[in-house]
């Protein structure tokens, strides 16, 4: 994923852990933060995302299709910018 950091890319896994922070809620592809990819989505976001089922334990081990721009210092986050950015497979 580094190698395509800048660009809009469609990335497709299995949610290892959630991180659930105050503005910021982390799905992470890799148990160990900063091992893996990590979806990011805005606590609004977050909060539509509950209210149509989603929550940190049903996600766990599921996989899931996102939309959107490869960021941060390692190139290994892609942030949701809205519902249709995010698809779960199974």
């Amino acid at each position: 994923m580094r190698a395509q950091a800048g660009r809009i890319v469609v990335v497709e896994g299995r949610i290892a852990a959630v991180g659930e922070r105050a503005q910021r809620t982390y799905l992470n592809f890799e148990r160990r933060p900063g091992a893996g990819g990590s979806i990011v989505l805005s606590r609004v976001l977050w909060r539509e995302l509950q209210r149509g089922g989603w929550t940190a334990s049903a996600l766990t081990g599921k996989r899931v299709r996102v939309r959107g721009v490869i960021e941060g210092r390692d190139g290994l986050l892609v942030e949701a910018e809205a519902r249709s950015a995010l698809e779960m497979i199974d």
